[in-house]
């Protein structure tokens, strides 16, 4: 196959993979359906809000096939990945497409006066410029995953998780959330009741640079309402007259709130979402994808922050680990694994003869 044959045929897996995501969100219209997708963007926290979506897509599609037992894809990762922590894809089974960044290294020059250029390839800077170099998304590629329930070998290690009795937030998640805040210039003080915020659980005041939480609620709640408090100073602060709408404005917070509240294992139940239409209004495909990707990134500051145990996300427990015992066991060339989880094999199908 030509290397114009081999582009076209990327292309073509890419735009197939990007047509299921635009069909999927447009199907996003109540707030149960929303509720729904932020239940598996909180298992797969670790990938983009698509590649999420298309794993949990293409796994639900395997379940009713019969290919996979559990309905859930768990952990996920890449053929090479999984041969490196001992295990290996059962033959017949397929991969889950996700759409992997290509990116390019560009190179640029600035003059004294601050005026930057683009260097072209072999180009060297004139006397007086600074070279500077920076990453470049140049589009997308479709790679490969599998999740747990498609192979078979050694024991992956369990994750620790928190045993929390009702009413409990895991030890150190509060606090590392109102760090976030504090970190942001905001202050962060409690308010005696619901009556003293005029209805609010917790309040966000962008010109007084204030954070308010009720304390007649018990420590998840009030932690939960911590969050959401924190997701609108990550998302809301913007340049007047470019603030988004209060309701989905609401959506985002809360949204962040479920994911990260779920990843710590603690109680979901309470969380209720507008109907999708009320918020997303002439354009929700846009809207929603927009959404989806403001979510995902707010959740991950704050997953980032938090010293509780929680879910992996889809990653493999302790996999850093894990891949360098292996590489240095089995003499395997570390930089050929996929160390963001995505599979260099290129087809679907895993070959008869492994």
């Amino acid at each position: 196959m030509s290397k114009e044959e081999q582009r076209a045929t990327m292309a073509a897996k890419v735009a197939a993979a990007q047509a299921i995501l635009e069909a999927e969100i447009v199907k996003l219209h109540s707030g149960e359906d929303w509720l729904n997708y932020l239940d598996f963007a909180a298992k797969l926290h670790a990938y983009s809000p698509n590649n999420a979506q298309l794993i949990t897509l293409q796994h639900a599609k395997a379940f009713e096939e019969g290919r996979v037992e559990d309905p859930s894809p768990g952990f996920v990762a890449g053929f090479n990945t999984w041969r490196a922590l001992g295990r290996q894809v059962e033959k017949g089974q397929r991969g889950y497409a996700i759409l992997a960044p290509v990116r390019y290294t560009q190179r640029s020059v600035a003059n004294r006066d601050g005026v930057v250029r683009v260097l072209r390839p072999g180009e060297a800077p004139d006397p007086g410029e600074t070279e500077q170099t920076q990453q470049v998304l140049g589009g997308f590629k479709v790679e490969y995953v599998f999740s747990q329930s498609q192979t078979t070998g050694v024991a992956l290690p369990e994750p620790p998780m928190p045993k929390l009795l009702e009413g409990e937030a895991p030890s150190g998640l509060g606090e590392a959330v109102m760090t976030l805040v504090t970190e942001r210039g905001f202050t962060v003080e409690t308010a005696a009741s619901l009556t003293e915020l005029k209805g609010a659980n917790g309040v966000t005041d962008f010109m007084a640079r204030s954070v308010r939480i009720r304390e007649d609620m018990d420590d998840a709640a009030m932690v939960k309402t911590m969050i959401h408090e924190a997701a609108h100073v990550l998302l809301h602060e913007t340049a007047p007259g470019s603030l988004l709408d209060r309701p989905r404005q609401e959506v985002e917070a809360e949204s962040v709130a479920f994911i990260v509240a779920a990843a710590h294992g603690m109680s979901s139940g309470d969380y209720s979402f507008p109907y999708v239409a009320a918020w997303a209004g002439p354009d929700p495909a846009k809207v929603i994808a927009q959404t989806q990707a403001r979510v995902s990134q707010a959740a991950k500051v704050i997953l980032g922050a938090s010293p509780a145990p929680h879910t992996t996300g889809g990653k493999v427990p302790g996999i850093e680990l894990a891949l360098a015992r292996a590489g240095s066991e089995r003499n395997v060339d570390l930089s050929r694994l996929e160390q963001t989880d995505i599979g260099p094999i290129g087809e679907t199908d895993v070959a008869a003869s492994q």
